[in-house]
């Protein structure tokens, strides 16, 4: 081998590591996802923060690499070029062309590209350095690029003058799903940032209490009739129906009527106590309610619909229950699974268990993989159903009565053909 082609070797295998690093970074970079890079950030000292920063402006950093990248594959033709021309005549051109780009895709593109894959945190801690020191030697040149793209693209109408930095809702989920796969976000922070993201699309519709699940009162009630209601349902605010038995006349606060109950029932009139309701539509977003019962200081709004008719009530806990989940207010008292409304009719829980069903109406729903009776009516829907719809299994009649977000709360259940209960049921009594 002739002496002059040998530095000529030696300077295309240290090119071909170049472009290899080039590679790599272009691959390592951008497979970093945003839950990694906030970690990498935290925990990786100087090098953590050098990668945050390289990122922060990706387009220009890929034009770093680019810029990089091609002039050392460029200089990497040449010099294979004048070997190959040195080495076979005419015939050099020919075989620099197919052996050089076999060469560079190979050692230069896709082992490089490979690996940086499997070890691209590792990589990119190393390669931080280098490539910022790149990027402010080619700072000119990239900038230019930069700028020329740009204003190919925005005349081409592919690109907007002013950069979108938003992501989509799915996109923040995916990243929230990352971060807890990857031990960053515990999975109870997960549900918390998805409630937060849900919320602002939830109206009062998707969170009221329905009509018929109200407890309520009438302005005719007499005042001894009044506190064992009071006391059975352990609520701290009660809607009053007016005489009409249509409208809400007002709110009755239990502390306020403990202040009332010891006056003579004659001549006392429930209304002159009562607070005046809030009435929202069910389109209300409950981000704006929320924001409502914050200015009025207030903890309940009554719901109605497009006729104006009342259709449920929202508290401020079914609002932030939105948030944090279920909160169980110290003043709730604790609901029975299966209460019987009637001998055809009974509600229950959506969590009582398919066994207690079987046992309690003497008949034999399958139980394998499914135990709670929200679980098989929501198996025989086969999708999220809504509240007030129904379906019938046998002789049973199931309606939703309450959902909240995909989860079934509680049932209606109707029968057809019933059979005696013998188990000791809590019965339910009639509200007004």
């Amino acid at each position: 081998m002739e002496e002059s082609i040998l530095p000529r070797i030696i300077l295309v295998i240290v090119l071909l590591g170049f472009s290899a690093f080039f590679a790599a970074c272009e691959t390592t970079f951008f497979s970093i996802h945003p839950a990694q890079l906030a970690s990498i950030r935290k925990d990786k000292g100087r090098a953590g923060e050098l990668i945050y920063l390289l990122l922060e402006n990706p387009r220009k950093l890929l034009v770093t690499i680019y810029i990089g990248n091609e002039l050392v594959n460029i200089s990497i033709s040449a010099l294979a070029t004048s070997i190959a021309l040195k080495l076979f005549g005419s015939a050099g051109l020919a075989v620099a062309i197919g052996a050089g780009t076999f060469v560079i895709l190979l050692f230069g593109e896709v082992i490089p590209k490979s690996l940086s894959l499997r070890f691209a945190e590792r990589f990119a801690l190393i390669a931080a350095f280098p490539l910022n020191l790149f990027s402010q030697w080619v700072q000119p040149i990239q900038e230019l690029f930069t700028w020329a793209a740009e204003k190919v693209l925005s005349k081409v109408g592919f690109f907007p003058k002013e950069k979108d930095s938003t992501i989509s809702d799915e996109e923040f989920r995916t990243m929230v799903e990352l971060g807890e796969g990857e031990g960053i976000i515990e999975a109870d922070e997960r549900e918390l940032i998805h409630n937060v993201i849900e919320f602002g699309d939830k109206t009062a519709s998707d969170v009221m209490t329905p009509k018929i699940d109200m407890v309520t009162l009438s302005v005719n009630e007499k005042m001894e009739d009044i506190l064992p209601k009071i006391l059975k349902n352990f609520y701290s605010r009660v809607p009053v129906y007016d005489t009409d038995g249509e409208t809400i006349a007002g709110i009755l606060l239990t502390k306020d009527w403990n202040r009332f109950r010891h006056l003579p029932s004659e001549g006392f009139n429930l209304k002159g106590v009562l607070q005046p309701p809030i009435t929202v539509p069910e389109t209300k977003k409950i981000k704006d309610l929320l924001q409502d019962f914050k200015k009025l200081k207030r903890h309940m709004a009554i719901v109605l619909n497009e006729y104006g008719a009342l259709t449920g009530l929202v508290t401020l806990e079914d609002i932030l229950e939105e948030l944090v989940g279920e909160i169980d207010s110290e003043m709730r008292k604790e609901e029975s699974p299966l209460v019987k409304i009637s001998d055809k009719r009974f509600r229950m829980l959506a969590t009582y268990g398919i066994e207690d069903f079987n046992e309690s109406f003497d008949c034999k729903l399958p139980n394998g993989d499914i135990h709670t009776v929200g679980g098989f009516v929501f198996s025989l829907f086969g999708r999220v159903p809504r509240s007030g719809e129904t379906i019938t299994h046998e002789h049973f009649k199931f309606r939703v009565d309450k959902m909240k977000g995909t989860r079934i709360l509680s049932l209606h259940l109707s029968l057809s053909n019933p059979k005696p209960v013998e188990t000791k049921l809590p019965e339910e009594t009639p509200q007004t």
